[in-house]
């Protein structure tokens, strides 16, 4: 996964084990292709029930517009083994993302009429780096208004002359025809 994701332990010593889980559950957020930017593992071990400790996981997934938040418990160590801990780190980890895939459900709809349209080479004419929005120059189609929450990547990143993936949506903005996704490909030369 290209967007750092922060891990940090409190009041608990964790194993190579979860370590590797923590891993597993990282690597599985790569099918969101770009969608999230940031993120942060925190897991705390400071609550005690007898010889337990109730392990807390909270899993922050930043994404252009928005944050989702997974958090769950599991008791560790557990007579049963370390299905607790690992359910709770799973739990939290799907929680988080199925928040980003709703999100990006609304923003993007993928009905049926939108699946017949086809991304299409642009190249990005002006930004508006205080709004965070932009024009996209589409050969054939004249002028595309984009917003970030449509944009599937960094919008730092943009620059004027960059040659992005555009697929133009079905209402108009109040800046005209707009676009529904736009995926950054490479600077143009």
């Amino acid at each position: 996964m290209d967007a750092p994701i922060e891990i940090t332990f409190r009041h608990f010593e964790p194993t190579d084990r979860i370590r590797a889980k923590i891993d597993e559950l990282i690597a599985q957020l790569d099918k969101f292709e770009g969608e999230i930017i940031s993120g942060r593992v925190a897991i705390d071990g400071k609550n005690k029930r007898g010889q337990k400790t109730v392990v807390s996981v909270h899993v922050e997934l930043n994404y252009p517009g928005g944050m989702a938040v997974g958090k769950r418990e599991g008791d560790f160590p557990q007579p049963a083994g370390q299905r607790p801990l690992d359910n709770a780190l799973t739990e939290a980890f799907h929680s988080a993302a199925s928040q980003i895939r709703d999100h990006f459900a609304k923003v993007r709809p993928q009905d049926v009429k939108q699946l017949d349209r086809q991304a299409q080479h642009g190249r990005i004419e002006r930004l508006n780096k205080d709004v965070r929005n932009g024009f996209i120059e589409m050969p054939g189609l004249g002028t595309l208004f984009f917003s970030e929450a449509v944009l599937q990547g960094n919008y730092d990143a943009l620059t004027v002359g960059d040659e992005v993936l555009a697929m133009p949506a079905e209402a108009e903005s109040p800046y005209g025809p707009q676009a529904s996704m736009v995926k950054p490909i490479a600077p143009m030369a």
